[in-house]
């Protein structure tokens, strides 16, 4: 374990990374990384368990940032295990860069998600739980039981609708495979987050069936036994919330503190406040892209301790395939992508089909082809028809992650996000369903799945403006346009970042499935 005084300075190095990044960026969100400083540096160099020489690692715990503005002080972490150079933090928000103004999914560097709109990342995390537990419960993989799941969610993303919608789902479930911190600092862009919001989020939480822990969250002792009490707890997740400074070390001009001011939280602290600061923290203003000899010695000390924590992690995986070859199969089959051999043309479909009843047919026949299958419906199985997935299954309860359905209740974006989750955990096929009228709902999360490349099959039925029972609030009009014009979207790859397909009869619907399940 290292002294507090050397983890302090590792936060302290990381404080003044961030806000030399922004202000050669001339643009960017410098205080909210200073405060989360501390809980970075104490996760990444005590608790996550990673392979420093396979970032691929299906065992890894995973960290995901929901707050995207704060990139600064990921990148700057992540510079100290290896996963970037001091010249790319240089080029923060440039054209081109590695290290754009919110992070962008990449394995290889340590990033498990594009953080896109607030809320949406720490749901992510969310459905990364399910995986991890729906895998182990299907194969017994010890490595899966083992797994963690830490999110880092800020005052923004506690605002967010969404936020509701994860912590009830989480909650219950019992998911106790899910660590979450909420930096609670009282800044926000415009105003302090007292004219905005009189909740007590900490009840809120247990009222949701969450374990939840008070901390200074700038407290190295303190950090550490809110982690270590949340790996102990069972049959509930964790919200760590840690009352951070936002700007933590910051001064003006005129040397009086700049902490706790929302003029840190979007904009470079500029001129004598950035080289006053700079110095407060024990820095050089004129040469700030460094790392301390005796910071980088933490994280190399780490690395060793993950080459040793993984050796053990994959003898214990090595064994449990020896003594289980079949299911070590599907995991490596699951995880590669590949896929079932299924007679498409053998499927029957009873003639003048409605769609979505041809749908339920197929999702039927996947149901009990498909082992790593998980499909979601927003109370509306019965409706959508994925209960012809539902029918071959059962659905997810507390303790029991056996079955391959999840209740999502009254939540499409939530929904949506969770199933994003799990596709970036992997070795899992998302599928989820609702009215095409709620895609509207959905469509930040549709962006980011189709942004990150993911493989999560939406399905919407009753998608006609003939829906005229329930009346116009219900008729899907521009919708098809909307998501139709996705498919214009082009990822980095320069490939269309989505496939819309709306079958006219049954037959094209098992021909859409074929499709969707081999794209």
């Amino acid at each position: 374990m290292h002294s507090i005084e050397t983890l302090n300075k590792a936060a302290d190095n990381i404080r003044i990374l961030s806000a030399a990044m922004v202000e050669k960026a001339k643009s960017g969100h410098p205080g909210g990384a200073m405060g989360g400083a501390d809980f970075i540096s104490v996760l990444y160099s005590e608790y996550l368990n990673y392979d420093p020489e396979n970032p691929l690692w299906e065992g890894r715990d995973r960290f995901f940032l929901d707050p995207g503005h704060m990139s600064p002080m990921l990148y700057a972490q992540l510079t100290m295990t290896g996963h970037f150079t001091m010249a790319e933090l240089k080029q923060l928000r440039q054209w081109g860069s590695p290290t754009p103004g919110h992070p962008e999914l990449n394995y290889a560097r340590g990033i498990e998600n594009s953080s896109g709109p607030l809320g949406q990342g720490h749901t992510y995390a969310v459905g990364a739980a399910i995986a991890a537990k729906c895998l182990y419960a299907r194969t017994g993989n010890p490595t899966f039981q083992k797994e963690t799941i830490y999110a880092y969610i800020s005052d923004g993303g506690i605002q967010e609708e969404i936020s509701q919608g994860a912590a009830r789902i989480a909650g219950t479930l019992g998911l106790d495979n899910l660590v979450m911190f909420y930096d609670a600092n009282d800044i926000q862009l415009s105003t302090e987050t007292s004219v905005v919001t009189n909740e007590d989020t900490a009840a809120k939480y247990r009222a949701l069936g969450w374990e939840v822990f008070s901390i200074d969250g700038n407290n190295v002792t303190e950090i550490r036994q809110a982690l270590d009490a949340a790996k102990k707890v069972c049959g509930k997740p964790t919200l760590i919330i840690g009352h951070c400074v936002m700007g933590k070390g910051a001064l003006k001009a005129d040397g009086s503190s700049y902490e706790r001011n929302c003029g840190t939280h979007g904009a470079p602290l500029g001129g004598d406040a950035y080289r006053n600061t700079i110095k407060n923290l024990g820095g050089d203003p004129d040469n700030a892209f460094i790392i301390w000899d005796e910071v980088q010695e933490i994280f190399n000390t780490r690395r060793e301790e993950l080459k040793a924590i993984c050796a053990e992690r994959h003898a214990e995986e090595s064994a449990w395939a020896v003594a289980n070859p079949e299911k070590a199969q599907n995991l490596e089959d699951w995880f590669a992508g590949k896929q079932p051999a299924i007679d498409w043309a053998a499927i029957e479909q009873k003639a003048d089909s409605p769609t979505r009843n041809a749908s339920a047919t197929v999702l039927g026949i996947l149901a009990e082809n498909y082992g790593n299958m998980i499909c979601s419906s927003a109370d509306l199985s019965n409706s959508d028809k994925t209960d012809g997935f539902l029918k071959k299954t059962h659905a997810f309860t507390p303790g029991d992650f056996s079955g391959a359905f999840l209740h999502a209740g009254v939540s499409e974006l939530t929904m949506a996000c969770c199933c994003i989750g799990m596709a970036l955990h992997g070795g899992v096929i998302p599928a989820c369903g609702t009215f095409f009228v709620f895609s509207d709902y959905m469509k930040p999360a549709i962006r980011m799945s189709a942004l990150m490349r993911l493989k999560v099959i939406y399905i919407w039925t009753h998608d006609s403006f003939r829906v005229g029972e329930d009346g116009p609030t219900h008729q899907p009009i521009e919708h098809e346009q909307q998501i139709r014009l996705m498919e214009q979207v082009h990822n980095h790859q320069g490939e269309r970042s989505m496939v819309v397909l709306r079958p006219a009869d049954a037959e094209e619907t098992a021909v859409a499935w074929q499709y969707a399940m081999s794209e």
